[in-house]
């Protein structure tokens, strides 16, 4: 699901937003606070300078101009200019514009991060915007994260040494609690050391109505997470021969409703994000969502679009490609895409409390999701509310579906000890094969992505949409396993994930 403010976590997923320097637009000396940093002499410097000015006006129509003239083509594929103009325009309302306070240091050489402060109301940001890889004259989009203020960010740091294991749990201890207390975490943490659980608690509330707490055993909305267990089982599938991630869409799926896209798409491009489609998240789907239960009722949504790509010559994540694995899975397996997941999946893993849930149904212990994305409140200064009426009537396998904390242990367990596919076929799918275009620091496997922290590889895949956000982080040699579940918008838990193993791997 989407949020047309994008905070940075999700922006390099859906590619959202703006562009090359406007000939036509001069920027006037007084759009810069005197002290602010120098924007550097490059094509992307100008751009970012650009667009924090024409932000700073708080005109509709000159913003909306800059975004028609400046938008690349990748980025117009989601947001038309009116909606954007109308975004930015509320989140100046919000804020009273922005001054740059700190250019933040970063390695990709096409990427500018800046740190802001609002002109009204001392709320901080990091901002982040960067060149389009296919027309290298624009910016394929753009990111905006509230964060904390200089002074808490300074009693909020982590030790930049080796700790002792009582003293490690203290600081994930106090920086959880830290988080929740501000009210910007709600959740579950779990950090195991090999398979011995280290630290495990819950804060906040599953449902707020009625103050009912998160337990340690809550059950969250995954996101996307569920992309795991498709790529596990279509893994199942090659092993048991009876698949190949060389076959074509047209080979696997002949009733495939875009026959030309059909021969030339692969299983290697459908669960690498490669394959050129697109979405199921668009107007329609909102609209009847009660349309959309069993798989291929979603192909409708997004079969007969053009490919945003030619197959194997570009990367952009794609919620459809997953949808389509999972009907690839009924087909070659017999069976009904949620029931071979929790057969095959969930009962060797012993994962007892996860499943894809109807959203009528009644599901002792399952979190409510709690939202700003509806009033593209990118800061959090609005107050939230609950996500019922973003969801889908059921999950997919795409994502959507429900589990715990413990349950995720337990399938990270499973699936390093090769209990659910065997050890070639384990280290091919979680390991890295192509660039994204979230950094260059991460890359996609095959529903897993793969990053390195401290020269220790780490793998596994978050989830994310409004009132949702959970990940999963596996230290690939064993040493940790970090599960953080919240039912509060990206980046809540994605954030404190990061955070948590980034400490660890330099222990």
């Amino acid at each position: 699901m989407r949020s047309k403010i994008k905070t940075i976590s999700m922006m390099l997923a859906s590619r959202a937003l703006i562009v090359a320097l406007a000939a036509a637009l001069v920027i006037p000396a007084a759009a810069q606070n005197q002290n602010s940093p120098v924007f550097p002499d490059t094509p992307l410097g100008k751009l970012a300078g650009s667009l924090i000015a024409a932000f700073n006006t708080g005109d509709k129509q000159k913003i909306k101009s800059f975004i028609t003239d400046n938008l690349s083509e990748n980025a117009l594929r989601e947001d038309s200019p009116e909606g954007l103009a109308n975004d930015l325009q509320s989140l100046y309302r919000q804020t009273g514009g922005f001054d740059v306070i700190e250019m933040i240091p970063v390695k990709e050489p096409n990427l500018i991060r800046l740190k802001l402060r609002s002109k009204r109301g001392n709320h901080w940001a990091r901002f982040a915007t960067r060149l389009d890889k296919d027309q290298p004259t624009r910016l394929d989009g753009w990111g905006l994260r509230s964060i904390l203020d200089p002074e808490t960010e300074k009693a909020e740091a982590w030790p930049e040494g080796k700790v002792t294991e009582a003293d490690a749990i203290k600081e994930i201890e106090r920086h959880a609690a830290a988080a929740a207390a501000r009210d910007q975490f709600s959740g579950v943490v779990l950090v195991a050391k090999g398979d011995r659980v280290v630290f495990h608690k819950a804060y906040g509330n599953a449902e707020k109505n009625f103050c009912g707490p998160n337990k340690l055993d809550t059950k969250f909305n995954l996101g996307s997470m569920n992309k795991m267990f498709t790529s596990v089982a279509i893994a199942q599938l090659v092993q048991a021969g009876k698949l190949s991630y060389d076959d074509t869409l047209a080979k696997v799926l002949p009733d495939y409703p875009n026959k030309a896209n059909a021969e030339k798409i692969t299983i290697h491009h459908l669960l690498t994000h490669t394959s050129g489609l697109g979405d199921f998240f668009k107007p329609e789907f909102f609209k009847n969502r009660e349309k959309y239960v069993a798989l291929k009722d979603y192909f409708p949504i997004f079969a007969g679009d053009p490919l945003q790509f030619e197959p194997g010559k570009s990367w952009s994540y794609s919620n459809a490609a997953f949808i389509v694995l999972g009907v690839v899975v009924e087909k070659a397996s017999g069976e009904d895409y949620f029931d071979y997941v929790r057969e095959h999946i969930y009962k060797p893993a012993g994962m007892t409390d996860s499943d894809s849930f109807m959203r009528n149904d009644i599901v002792p212990n399952l979190s409510y999701g709690y939202t700003r994305f509806g009033g593209n409140d990118a800061l959090g200064i609005e107050p939230r509310k609950i996500n019922w009426m973003e969801l889908p009537i059921r999950g997919s396998s795409a994502g959507g579906g429900y589990s715990t904390a413990p349950d995720l242990l337990k399938f990270a367990q499973a699936l390093r000890a090769y209990k659910l596919v065997n050890k070639e076929l384990t280290e091919k799918i979680t390991g890295a094969r192509v660039d994204t275009r979230f950094s260059a620091d991460l890359k996609y496997g095959y529903g897993f992505m793969e990053t390195q922290m401290s020269g220790r590889s780490v793998r596994g895949h978050g989830g994310g949409a409004p009132g949702i956000n959970s990940d999963l982080k596996m230290f690939w040699d064993g040493s940790y396993t970090v599960v953080v579940m919240g039912n509060y918008d990206p980046p809540a838990a994605q954030d404190l994930a990061q955070k948590i193993t980034e400490f660890l791997a330099k222990q």
